[in-house]
């Protein structure tokens, strides 16, 4: 029999670790221990920390001491060691490419397309960019999610948790536009028992850190 794995989840609210504490429940809440780091107390950055990821971000998930970092890659890694859940496409499924696809276009293309967006960056060679143009990213991203109702069709899987906490933060932020097919994904999104139940624990946390 295999060993249950040891889990810890580095986090923070109201940060990117948001979506592994979703994605958590949606695996069904598989045992771990959670670690909230205080970084208005720098506690992302204390020698210790840096030791497991040296670049002092949340979220960081180490399985049996080994460090996962990047949301993408843990979301992937958690989904593939509880298969039981059903939130990636097995090896084999031609799906899985569409799977891995878009978890990887939302670090490779989103997130810098914005940044640069939000910094006033304008590219004058969109072919040296990984992500082309800010307009050609955001109406690719709108393609990948109107078929829907999720990224992979009818079946949900991680892809949504990365995808979906992205799309969240900034179209709150209004660093994404406001279409009606990102509008109608997210309403899917936060009516999921498991949104609700890790959004609720984040709340509570906030309001613990900040008594």
């Amino acid at each position: 029999m295999m060993a249950t794995p040891k889990l810890v989840h580095y986090h923070a609210p109201q940060t990117r670790s948001f979506a592994v504490r979703w994605l958590f429940e949606e695996l069904g809440s598989p045992p771990h221990e959670l670690k909230v780091l205080n970084m208005k107390k720098g506690e992302h950055k204390t020698p210790e920390f840096l030791a497991i990821n040296p670049l002092g971000k949340l979220p960081t998930v180490t399985h049996d001491g080994v460090p996962v970092t990047e949301v993408g890659a843990i979301a992937i890694h958690l989904a593939d060691l509880f298969p039981d859940a059903q939130l990636a496409p097995p090896l084999g499924d031609p799906a899985r490419g569409t799977y891995l696809r878009w978890i990887i276009f939302n670090h490779g293309a989103v997130e810098p397309a914005v940044a640069d967006r939000w910094r006033k960056i304008e590219s004058s060679m969109p072919s040296a960019m990984s992500y082309g143009t800010y307009d050609g990213m955001v109406s690719t991203l709108v393609g990948a999610l109107g078929s829907g109702p999720y990224i992979l069709g009818e079946r949900f899987s991680a892809a949504d948790v990365v995808v979906g906490s992205s799309v969240r933060w900034l179209t709150l932020f209004k660093l994404l536009p406001e279409t009606p097919e990102f509008t109608s994904y997210l309403e899917r999104l936060t009516s999921r028992p498991a949104f609700k139940s890790a959004l609720a624990k984040d709340e509570e946390l906030v309001r613990a850190l900040a008594s």
